[in-house]
């Protein structure tokens, strides 16, 4: 019995490896003390750069530091990453882009940079921002409200701003309103517009069947 569950583990672990390779996570056991205080603290466990949540499916802490980056990933594109912790020290090539970094990274509290590379949004996205040492860079800590500051954004009266990661924002419509500008009230009728769509889809097809039938030979 102990040997079932013991080869059970194994093909468990080389499958989160396998799984590990295909994502940021793959190179080097991760050394950024916040990424592994973190997953200690969330009960969390390192697979190679990553931290997985106890959940066993979201990575929730990244450390990137020596991957000779020159952009902010988009970590939007790697599957179940909901980043709270990420690294990206000792990248000296890094380069900002501020319409793209970091966006949909709703739940990022600490972030560290290198030295060159500032804090996205300085003191109005972060609580506080510190250097760091061993090696050098910025410590960017416990992400703002973005809206809350900025309540001028979405200036259409039925809309509302949400924030979308440091820097980046939605203006989204507020309950009961949709369309351009968020200028149609009530909701959106989908039984309606699927039962059409459906509707011309079957008439639609009914009749390409019919005309279409004296071309195929018998």
């Amino acid at each position: 019995m102990i040997s079932i569950v013991y080869s059970i583990l194994i093909i468990f672990i080389s499958n989160l490896q396998i799984d590990a390779q295909h994502t940021l996570c793959a190179g080097m056991n991760a050394t950024s003390r916040y990424v592994i205080d973190y997953c200690n603290q969330q009960d969390g466990y390192l697979i190679f750069r990553c931290c997985r949540g106890p959940d066993n499916e979201t990575f929730i802490a990244v450390d990137l530091m020596d991957s000779n980056l020159t952009k902010i990933p988009d970590f939007t594109e790697h599957q179940n990453f909901d980043l709270v912790v990420i690294d990206l020290r000792s990248n000296p090539e890094l380069e900002p882009s501020y319409d793209h970094d970091f966006l949909a990274s709703k739940d990022l509290d600490v972030l560290v940079l290198p030295d060159h590379f500032d804090c996205p949004g300085g003191q109005h996205v972060w609580k506080w921002i510190n250097k760091t040492d061993d090696p050098i860079g910025n410590l960017c800590g416990h992400q703002k409200d973005f809206c809350s500051n900025s309540t001028d954004i979405c200036t259409e009266p039925n809309s509302y701003c949400d924030t979308n990661g440091p820097t980046h924002f939605l203006c989204l419509c507020k309950t009961g309103y949709d369309g351009y500008k968020c200028l149609r009230k009530g909701k959106f009728p989908s039984g309606l517009f699927y039962g059409l769509s459906i509707g011309v889809t079957i008439v639609t097809s009914a009749v390409l069947y019919c005309t279409q039938r004296r071309h195929v030979r018998n």
